[in-house]
């Protein structure tokens, strides 16, 4: 990645992160990945300490599993997409999502409990389903290129950052550990504001 790059997606971060409002359903903000403490793109220090239940651990491990998903999706982007606002706000979540999915992970380790979903559908039943964006969907996303590229990887992310929410505001309801609460509060915020972004970039990939 080169230095403008870098210095393209820290930007990116920092302006949008800031300007996020709360939602009043799935897909009504401004837009980008969860920025932590103070407008930063990483995730709150990982720290296993204080409560949890089986909500914040179902959560986490759906979550962990949704993120390597939404990782293989934007990761196409550099070389399929044409335009470079695709491309920043990819390369913008993909950072973000990469540092959260870590967090997670640690948070679950330090518990005892496995890092990623339980395959078994029917164990997530509480939580909405297992995340949906298959190994198919990818596969076929990667055949594509240029507009059409554009138009299937847009579409694709916004089903799947819809889910996100979905399940971030699941543990919001019923989970009780506080930093795995907070991630899902900010969850909420930015994948609502991507999705939002999204469908403004729709009309011009056609």
């Amino acid at each position: 990645m080169t230095r403008y790059r870098r210095t393209v997606i820290v930007a990116t971060l920092l302006m949008l992160g800031g300007c996020a409002s709360a939602p009043s359903g799935t897909g009504a903000a401004p837009a980008v990945p969860a920025p932590g403490p103070a407008g930063s793109a990483t995730p709150a220090p990982a720290d296993a300490a204080g409560a949890f239940n089986e909500a914040d651990v179902m959560f986490l491990q759906m979550m962990v599993t949704h993120h390597g998903q939404g990782l293989e999706l934007v990761r196409l982007v550099e070389s399929r997409a044409r335009r470079t606002e695709v491309k920043t706000l990819a390369a913008a979540i993909e950072v973000t999502q990469d540092a959260e999915q870590e967090t997670m992970r640690d948070w679950l380790r330090g518990w005892g409990r496995a890092t990623s979903a339980d395959p078994n559908a029917h164990a997530h039943a509480d939580h909405g389903g297992l995340p949906a964006t298959g190994p198919e969907q990818i596969a076929a996303l990667a055949r594509t290129s240029g507009t059409e590229f554009e138009t299937a990887f847009l579409n694709l992310l916004i089903a799947h950052q819809h889910n996100a929410v979905e399940m971030a505001r699941v543990e919001t309801g019923a989970g009780v550990h506080p930093e795995s609460l907070d991630l899902a509060r900010r969850i909420d915020l930015s994948r609502t504001a991507q999705i939002n972004q999204m469908l403004a970039m729709l009309p011009s990939a056609r």
